[in-house]
């Protein structure tokens, strides 16, 4: 095992706090495999990039000889963590989250060492826990400590509702560290409130206090809001090896920098030499490498060169029914390549709708027999009409 010093070192890239750096130091210089715990909530059944900063992170850990504790919040999902929103989340039915936990561990499983994990829902505990058990939970965490919670707070404050178990959720994510007894728990800049309540239980029943290390968030392809799949803006992991190529391809040049910086252990002042659009298509290969493999990802890299440097027309396209007289706007969202008919006028008034090559500019347009052949919408989607 590497000295604690230099586990330090390699742990703290793109870290953003660690409390308290110290106490790390001093359990790595311990010599013993550490217990490194993250939690995710089944909310949505797929992991996106976003998951993956942390997923990246426990890697490492574990590249140093640690353990991880991937706890699936199977209990907490049916609640909804409140974290950052200014509203009351939508509770999702035990049916539901247990559909979106299905893939959750194979999907960790494309980063994660399998051989150095241990997975765990906390429906183990809580749903086996009596009012009794969980007011000795309850009784050691005030309500004026959990409303000094920035998102309670200012929901507190603008009159807004927020309900008792929302102000519980803190302290149930909490108590997820004293069941598996963590040495550590990373999770985003956004979770730093939750994390330190679970460092507080763990002190509160007799345990050594888990050290806290918060991650950035990571930014989705608009390059604005944190990647979400409610937001759309969200790359995910089992995605067509296309779209994430794709995807990747979309995003704007300083946007890039960040993946790579929070994605990759890539040398940022290396990349910076190379032209962005060399970088880019470099940063979709890593990605959907990372997941497909070498060859599927060269596939993609040659794909996208070929039809958006040299122009040419994919060498696969899905074939659709030419409709005579039908609506292009109403053909887009019954097709589903746009998501409404706002989104398919205003790409038409950008230009963005062409059959073969001759750009559709008339928002009332409606499709001839004379259409038949490639309909290109935006950039990167072709479809034959037959």
């Amino acid at each position: 095992m590497r000295s604690a010093e230099n586990q330090i070192h390699i742990l703290k890239r793109a870290c953003v706090e660690i409390i308290q750096e110290e106490e790390l130091l001093q359990r790595l210089e311990e010599g013993r495999p550490l217990r490194v715990k993250a939690g995710f909530d089944p909310t949505a059944p797929d992991i996106h990039l976003g998951h993956t900063v942390l997923l990246n992170k426990l890697r490492q850990f574990q590249d140093l000889g640690h353990k991880v504790i991937f706890l699936v919040g199977d209990f907490t999902a049916r609640i909804g963590d409140p974290t950052g929103r200014n509203e009351m989340r939508k509770p999702l039915s035990p049916e539901e989250v247990k559909e979106n936990a299905k893939t959750y561990t194979n999907q960790a499983f494309k980063i994660l060492d399998p051989d150095k994990t241990e997975i765990v829902f906390n429906s183990q505990w809580y749903e086996k826990m009596s009012l009794s058990d969980f007011s000795q939970i309850a009784i050691r965490y005030t309500v004026a400590r959990l409303l000094e919670r920035d998102d309670f707070s200012k929901r507190y404050k603008s009159g807004l509702p927020i309900t008792i178990l929302e102000l519980l959720y803190p302290l149930i994510q909490g108590y997820d560290s004293v069941m598996v007894r963590a040495d550590v728990e990373i999770g985003g800049t956004d979770q730093k409130f939750n994390l330190l309540v679970g460092r507080a239980l763990q002190e509160a029943f007799g345990q050594r206090p888990q050290v806290v290390m918060t991650l950035p968030l990571l930014e989705g392809t608009d390059g604005v809001n944190k990647m979400s799949k409610s937001l759309g803006n969200y790359i995910g992991i089992t995605e067509p090896p296309k779209e994430i190529f794709g995807k990747i391809m979309s995003i704007s040049d300083e946007l890039m920098y960040r993946y790579y910086e929070l994605l990759t252990d890539e040398d940022i002042g290396e990349i910076k030499k190379l032209h962005p659009r060399e970088a880019k298509i470099r940063l979709s290969w890593m990605m959907v490498n990372r997941f497909y493999g070498k060859e599927v990802a060269d596939e993609e890299k040659e794909e996208f060169e070929r039809v958006f440097s040299r122009k040419e027309r994919p060498q696969e396209v899905e074939k659709i029914g030419l409709e005579e007289g039908r609506a292009i706007v109403d053909f887009l969202v019954e097709h589903q390549f746009v998501p409404s008919k706002k989104a398919a006028r205003r790409l038409i008034e950008q230009g963005a709708i062409k059959i073969e090559g001759r750009k559709i500019t008339d928002i009332s347009y409606r499709l001839t027999s004379k259409d038949k052949g490639i309909l290109r919408i935006g950039k990167k989607t072709f479809v034959e009409l037959v």
